[in-house]
């Protein structure tokens, strides 16, 4: 005769496979944050952005035509000193 609730608890097959389903949720929460972890490492994760120069922008814009070659060239003389 058995005494007790057992490996699973007093649910039987149900707790069993409950707690199953909490481990594997767990086990995916610690490999995403080592992924998330992994990512913010070696990718920088959310740092200060490099700042864009002046002049990058001014080439983004010509490159857009939003501006002329003159008005690009002006621009870039004025900009370079």
């Amino acid at each position: 005769m058995m005494m007790g609730y057992g490996f699973s608890g007093p649910f039987g097959w149900l707790g069993m496979g409950f707690g199953m389903i909490i481990q594997l949720a767990f086990t995916a929460l610690i490999i995403m944050a080592a992924i998330w972890m992994f990512k913010a490492v070696f990718r920088g994760g959310h740092s200060v952005e490099r700042p864009i120069d002046a002049v990058e922008i001014l080439k983004q814009r010509y490159a857009k035509g939003e501006i002329s070659s003159e008005e690009y060239q002006r621009m870039r003389k004025e900009l370079e000193f």
